[in-house]
């Protein structure tokens, strides 16, 4: 079976990410698969909904549209067997940290990552201390900019930052997703591995006190992609599945032993370090 076709769109606040994603949903030439951030954005013509299920919308045409949620490993798999999936980043996030969990997580193949910008209001976005670190790293990461709103210094600026990007001028043309896949190496827990990645395997000696487990998990470095396996929870030692990705995690009931892994870039700490962090979320701090 082949891998889907995974496609990150990112872009600050206003960019126009969400207008793009409703275009591709009211003119479908494909089952696509979306993961929003604000679902309630997404404008659905109402005789294109063909059923709800909590934050899921399936459509007559075949596309389903997802609202993010916690889980983005889960976001994906609930979206296995559409044609093509599009996650669209948070306003103000990396989207190429979203783009990696596409490398770490089996069935997928990334495709190149499209950042929109409105270029109108790019000179005081670079200019702004607050936020112009958050534009230029958006920027950095695309293969392609689709700058909208443009005026004559728009592209410049855009490949002053970032030369080797494709810039698209104008309203988004919706063609440049039937790209070609760019060769990318994937990442194999269980094999060779791409060496921009590294992986750590762990069994927990005992259960984690769950809100200590929630403030390791919100002080992963950015360089930590995933981590993903069963652990026990609380004085009852109830068993969980822990599932994390880009920063955001969810842990469900589920009955199996434990043991996790975590997929980082190579910045990611040694193992002792990463050993000691998790051991200190354990129950009474034991080792």
């Amino acid at each position: 079976m082949s891998d889907i076709p995974l496609t990150v769109i990112g872009g600050f606040l206003g960019a126009g990410k969400t207008t793009l994603i409703n275009r591709l949903l009211k003119s479908a030439d494909r089952r696509w698969g979306v993961l929003v951030n604000d679902f309630g954005a997404i404008n659905i013509d109402a005789e294109l909904i063909a059923s709800r299920d909590g934050d899921s919308v399936a459509l007559t045409n075949g596309c389903v549209c997802c609202g993010m949620g916690e889980d983005l490993g889960a976001g994906l798999q609930r979206l296995v067997g559409t044609d093509h999936i599009l996650i669209e980043a948070s306003g103000v996030g990396d989207p190429w940290r979203i783009a990696q969990l596409a490398l770490v997580e089996p069935g997928f193949a990334l495709g190149p990552i499209v950042v929109l910008v409105d270029a109108s209001a790019l000179n005081a976005h670079l200019t702004d201390r607050w936020i112009a670190d958050t534009v230029r790293g958006q920027i950095a990461a695309a293969e392609i900019v689709m700058l909208n709103r443009s005026h004559v210094g728009g592209p410049a600026a855009v490949q002053e930052i970032n030369p080797s990007a494709l810039v698209v001028v104008g309203d988004a043309d919706l063609d440049l997703l039937n790209f070609p896949l760019p060769t990318r190496k994937r990442f194999h827990a269980d094999g060779p591995s791409d060496d921009r990645f590294r992986t750590w395997s762990w069994i927990p000696p005992a259960a984690f006190d769950r809100d200590c487990l929630r403030a390791v998990l919100l002080g992963l470095p950015r360089s930590v992609l995933r981590v993903k396996g069963f652990c026990q929870l609380g004085a009852e030692a109830e068993p969980n599945l822990l599932q994390y990705a880009a920063g955001q995690w969810a842990m469900t009931p589920y009955d199996a032993r434990p043991g996790l892994v975590v997929i980082g870039t190579r910045e990611m700490p040694d193992e002792a370090v990463l050993e000691a962090l998790f051991a200190e979320a354990l129950v009474g701090g034991e080792r």
